[in-house]
């Protein structure tokens, strides 16, 4: 029932606020709700930070914005069909179709708008100031997201920060004072002092947050000065603050003061059987609807499955990062472990070929010859609905449009490893950044000497193995706040990607391209030949040249260069 009142609230806001601010700012009122005449009771305050939650959820509601985040070397595409804008991502050039990048800027620029006219107006609503915290505290929060997210791909931008008319002229803002202000933001947002644990209606879903926490505000904070010490900024010394606020999270969870812990079971993360846990400090959610498309809904399962076994393959993984993953639950609950035909009977290796020869471009059985990440599929019931419970790669896979499956932008086994990366490279205390980086290896790794040599690494290893863990426990969701792109991005190594996926491949196979693993889905060993690994190489004859900072960052949209000529580099 509380899912309904949030979804009807959010929805019927979204309408009330369909209208652009332009429009308000610059016509006769003449009846109509404006910020003058609509903060005036708590219920209208209430219905602002639902109508930004209608935003937030738009911006992943399918999975254009997210293209751009297959630069990163977890994850590349399928091939033909309506997949150019990804390929181009793929290959770091510039795109033919820049539907990643028009709907990414429009959609945070939306969620910069719904929370500007907050910021602009909560404080004159007559309810108390822990009321007028909270919607401000939404509202610091999602804007500095938004921005957060948006420097991380196009570098310099537009800094809006008021509900007014800007004539698409605003002159773009170096990204050392974007950074700025998204402190100044996540700071402010902290001062509100948000509740660590939400009740009511619309706040909390099952006991677990729906509305931004004082632990998320600090556990972002941390995210972002590790974004302040990399590239391009290189300030290395917000290590160490990324350290202390990641430190307050930690010890708030360890003394009780917010709810947040560490699932044992990694089924379980990305279970929609237990769709809410508190090892998440920041989810979006999202309705079942009855068919259609719609901004409510959750990202598409068959976003992320394979495109000859029903799904769109839109988001796929890369072999190599796959062959490098490490062995055990996590690994399982990742990629699917093996692929269930479309006769709903007959599993296979993705690796499988039909003459049992070494693949070479036509012979596999699931042409995309790849593995497939699952942390949004669902499995299906006789009836076609979609089950409650862990992912079985045994079972048939539902590829419907609308389900209520969370998204989730944090997790806490991220801080644990943002808090062990940045003790180690700030000079802290390894000890500590030990202990959390194996809380994160114990429930993910079948091999215990994974664990047990954490204790000998130096300060530069454990930082590495922070970092690699990271974007192991990310790997694939490209819903996170910090995808492996974005620790990619920090650590000015896409150019490395770039080689990869330009060179001829192979560096990673021992010996003589193939390489050999310790089990596959039934325990036996098993060798396989690995040609070519990302879709760039099998369907590009010449790749782009790198341009360094124009490869790295996305262009600007084409449709916003023309309204704004301050848009360019």
């Amino acid at each position: 029932m509380k899912k309904r009142i949030l979804t009807g609230c959010i929805y019927a806001t979204t309408l009330l606020f369909a209208t652009s601010c332009n429009d308000f700012l610059t016509e006769e009122p003449q009846g109509r709700l404006t910020p003058d005449t609509f903060f005036s009771n708590q219920n209208e305050l209430n219905m602002s930070v639902y109508a930004l939650y209608a935003k937030v959820q738009e911006l992943q509601c399918n999975s254009n914005p997210m293209i751009p985040q297959c630069q990163g070397d977890d994850v590349t595409s399928t091939t033909g069909s309506n997949k150019a804008a990804y390929l181009s991502a793929d290959a770091f050039e510039y795109p033919s179709d820049a539907k990643g990048q028009e709907q990414g800027w429009s959609k945070l620029y939306a969620i910069i708008k719904a929370a500007n006219l907050i910021i602009d107006n909560a404080d004159k609503v007559p309810t108390t100031q822990d009321e007028i915290n909270i919607a401000l505290g939404q509202a610091y929060y999602w804007r500095a997201f938004s921005y957060f997210s948006l420097v991380r791909l196009f570098g310099p931008l537009p800094l809006i920060l008021h509900n007014e008319v800007d004539n698409n002229d605003t002159p773009l803002t170096p990204v050392a004072d974007i950074y700025t202000q998204i402190v100044s933001d996540l700071t402010a947002a902290e001062a509100c002092n948000l509740p660590a644990q939400y009740t009511g209606t619309n706040r909390a879903i099952n006991g677990t947050n729906i509305y931004v926490s004082i632990q998320t505000v600090k556990a972002t904070l941390s995210a972002v000065y590790m974004s302040m010490a990399g590239y391009p900024l290189n300030q290395t010394s917000y290590y160490a603050q990324a350290a202390s606020k990641a430190k307050e999270v930690i010890d708030g969870v360890n003394n009780g003061t917010y709810p947040q812990s560490l699932l044992t079971d990694w089924g379980q993360v990305y279970s929609y059987g237990n769709n809410f846990h508190d090892e998440s400090l920041l989810s979006i959610y999202y309705m079942p609807r009855t068919g259609g498309w719609s901004n409510g809904d959750s990202q598409f399962s068959s976003c992320h499955q394979i495109q000859s076994l029903g799904g769109w393959g839109d988001f796929l993984a890369e072999r190599r990062y796959w062959a490098n993953y490490p062995e055990g639950p996590r690994k399982d609950y990742v990629y699917a472990k093996q692929l269930l035909l479309n006769d709903g009977v007959t599993l296979v290796d993705w690796w499988a070929t039909q003459d049992g020869e070494p693949y070479n471009g036509t012979n596999a059985v699931v042409s995309d010859y790849r593995p497939m990440f699952v942390s949004m599929t669902v499995n299906k019931d006789a009836s076609g609905a979609p089950i409650a419970a862990p992912y079985d790669y045994k079972e048939p896979f539902w590829a419907g449009m609308c389900i209520d499956k969370r998204h989730q932008l944090i997790r806490y086994s991220e801080v644990l490893c943002w808090y062990a990366e940045s003790v180690a490279r700030s000079g802290g205390d390894l000890a500590s950044a030990k202990q959390a980086l194996k809380q994160v290896r114990a429930r993910a790794y079948a091999d215990e000497s994974a664990i047990n040599a954490i204790d000998a690494m130096s300060a530069d290893q454990l930082a590495e193995a922070a970092y690699e863990e990271h974007g192991y426990e990310v790997a694939g969701y490209l819903l996170a706040m910090v995808t492996r792109r974005s620790d990619e991005f920090r650590m000015d190594r896409l150019k490395a990607q770039y080689d990869y996926r330009a060179g001829a491949q192979t560096e990673v196979l021992v010996p003589a391209g193939t390489l050999t693993h310790s089990r596959n889905a039934e325990g036996v060993a098993f060798t396989y030949t690995l040609k070519e690994d990302v879709v760039l190489k099998e369907n590009m004859s010449v790749a782009p040249s790198w341009e360094g900072e124009n490869s790295i960052y996305q262009i600007y949209p084409p449709t916003e260069v023309e309204k704004n000529p301050n848009l360019k580099r």
